[in-house]
């Protein structure tokens, strides 16, 4: 009776220690998924937001790289080959030592299945991103 008792005591402080271990998860995600979002806003279509707030998020080397010009370049680009994006869905959280990973499935107008995948250090600074198109298998 003895152990039975102990056993349900230790699994009772496993469980809680486990939930307190993984509260700080959501909100990280939370502040990383608004940044994301921002940065998503500017291929949308109108209206563009503006570039201080779009770059809020991002990290101190990322703001050097991502000029209001080189933003401005990138969504050239990204209409040209990509098309206006129609909608993006929420696909995937990967915690990593040093770095966070978001990953969003977007359809654009000239691409149907797109990948947007955004970096985020520890500091839930945005410090890197790729848009990939998704090749969807012929016959399925």
């Amino acid at each position: 009776m003895k152990k039975l008792l102990i056993l349900l005591v230790v699994s009772c402080l496993m469980m809680v220690c486990s939930v307190g271990l993984a509260t700080n998860d959501h909100k990280d995600l939370a502040k990383q998924q608004q940044v994301a979002e921002r940065f998503m806003d500017v291929f949308d279509g109108e209206p563009v937001p503006m570039f201080a707030q779009v770059t809020a998020g991002f990290s101190a080397n990322l703001k050097k790289a991502v000029t209001e010009k080189a933003l401005g370049e990138l969504q050239k680009q990204v209409r040209t080959k990509l098309g206006t994006m129609k909608e993006a869905k929420f696909f995937t959280y990967q915690r990593f030592d040093q770095v966070d990973r978001v990953t969003y499935v977007a359809s654009f107008s000239k691409e149907k299945l797109v990948s947007m995948t955004f970096a985020f250090d520890k500091q839930n600074k945005l410090v890197d991103f790729a848009f990939t198109p998704v090749q969807q298998a012929e016959g399925k």
